[in-house]
C-alpha cells in the first residue's frame, strides 16, 4: 500500500511541474517534447554556411593510412613538416634499434646453441634474453609511435579546414558581438 502512495505522490508532483512550466514542455499521450522559447538566448543561429570540409588539405582517412604505411607522410600532406620529420625520425630510430637488438639476439642465440659449458650457456642465454627483450621493447615503442602518428595526421587533417584567420599569430585575443545582442570574448593560443 505504501508504494501506491509514493507512486501517486510522484505522479502529482510531476503533473504540477508540467503545469508550472507549460511554456517549455508539450505533453502528448506518452511523450514529452521540449518546445524552445522564441527568444531562446542559449542557441545561436548559424550565420556562416561555409562548408569547411572543402578547405581540408587532404581527406582525414587518407592521412591516417599515409602515416600507417610511410612514417610522417600524413603530416606532410597536412603541411606539418616539423611533425613529419619528428615522427619519421623517431620511428626510423626505434625500428633500427629493434633491428640492431634482433641481430645481437640471434648472435647470442647461436653462441648459446654452440656452447657446451653450462656456465657459458647460462651467460649466453642471459645475453640472448636481454637483447630479445630490448628488441621487443623497441618494437612496441615503434608501434605506439606509428599509432600516435596515424591519429595525429587524422586529427590535423580534420582541423585543416578550420577558418584560417589569425593562423600566423601565436596568441589571439578578440572581442566581438555574439550575434544575439551580447559580447563574445575569444582567446586563442596556438602551439
Amino acid at each position: 500500500m505504501r508504494w501506491i502512495a509514493v507512486l501517486s505522490a510522484l505522479i502529482c508532483i510531476s503533473a504540477a511541474a508540467i503545469k508550472a512550466d507549460s511554456t517549455n514542455v508539450s505533453v502528448g499521450s506518452d511523450t514529452s517534447l521540449f518546445v524552445p522559447l522564441p527568444n531562446d538566448r542559449d542557441s545561436a543561429l548559424v550565420t556562416d554556411t561555409t562548408n569547411l570540409e572543402r578547405h581540408l588539405y587532404q581527406n582525414p582517412t587518407v592521412a591516417l593510412f599515409k602515416s600507417l604505411f610511410v612514417p610522417g607522410l600524413g603530416q606532410v600532406g597536412n603541411h606539418r613538416y616539423v611533425k613529419a620529420v619528428l615522427f619519421a625520425g623517431l620511428e626510423g630510430w626505434l625500428l633500427s634499434s629493434a633491428i640492431h637488438y634482433n641481430s645481437q639476439a640471434q648472435d647470442y642465440r647461436r653462441k648459446y646453441d654452440a656452447a657446451t659449458d653450462p656456465a657459458v650457456r647460462n651467460s649466453q642465454y642471459y645475453l640472448y634474453k636481454n637483447r630479445r627483450d630490448e628488441r621487443n621493447k623497441y618494437l612496441w615503442f615503434a608501434g605506439l609511435t606509428a599509432f600516435v602518428s596515424m591519429f595525429d595526421a587524422y586529427v590535423d587533417a580534420h582541423l585543416s579546414g578550420s577558418p584560417t584567420s589569425g593562423r600566423g599569430r601565436k596568441v589571439g585575443f578578440d572581442v566581438t558581438s555574439d550575434g544575439r545582442g551580447g559580447t563574445a570574448v575569444q582567446l586563442a593560443v596556438r602551439f
